[in-house]
């Protein structure tokens, strides 16, 4: 019985190590300072339910770029897509992206597909008004757009690429002129102390 108690501890610790050290501190002090300002849930005390290394919905997306956007709009679903229940979460985000331009009219939403680093990015810069340059290529419009205003230091991106929490976190962040890279702070619950001090006893 110990041994299991052992090994299940030891696979949360790793998990939780890995949670922290598996992304830089720009990432986290990017998504403390989206959290600051009430565009993602505020994780500051508990940095893993960040999830920086997990990749993005749609619904998760667009509920990032509304609020980046500071429009308002109607705490409420009318029913607009097909595959979006009312009681969604995210159903009022996505009539909210339709309202005002930002995706196109089609019957489904497709609310758990991945989106990609070349979406996220033009869903960033089309909700903060980042003018795009004109070029063949849309995809290249943002890009380009983006390298000149230091949001994204990438000189390319994979298209096909579904993009991590933390690096759509980072270039959201970024689009803010208060935006200041700060050493992140972690205070552990009482309940991961009282694993640490448990694993130490072992």
């Amino acid at each position: 019985m110990k041994k299991i108690i052992i090994t299940a501890s030891l696979i949360f610790f790793l998990g939780f190590t890995n949670a922290l050290i598996a992304h830089t501190d720009t990432d986290v002090s990017a998504a403390n300072f989206l959290a600051s300002k009430d565009i993602i849930n505020d994780s500051r005390n508990h940095i893993p339910w960040y999830m920086l290394g997990n990749h993005i919905t749609r619904r998760e997306m667009l509920k990032v770029m509304m609020n980046l956007s500071e429009k308002t709009f109607p705490d409420r679903c009318t029913g607009r897509f097909q595959d979006m229940r009312a009681n969604d979460w995210g159903c009022k985000y996505a009539e909210a992206a339709l309202a005002n331009g930002y995706i196109t009219a089609n019957p489904n939403f497709r609310p758990d597909d991945l989106v990609t680093q070349i979406e996220a990015l033009k869903m960033i810069m089309q909700a903060k008004w980042i003018e795009q340059q004109a070029t063949e290529d849309w995809r290249l419009w943002y890009v380009r757009s983006a390298q000149e205003e230091n949001i994204i230091s990438e000189q390319y991106l994979d298209f096909n690429l579904p993009a991590l929490r933390a690096w759509i976190f980072t270039t959201s962040a970024r689009t803010y002129d208060d935006f200041q890279y700060s050493e992140p702070e972690y205070q552990l619950t009482p309940e991961e102390e009282e694993l640490f001090r448990f694993l130490l006893d072992l």
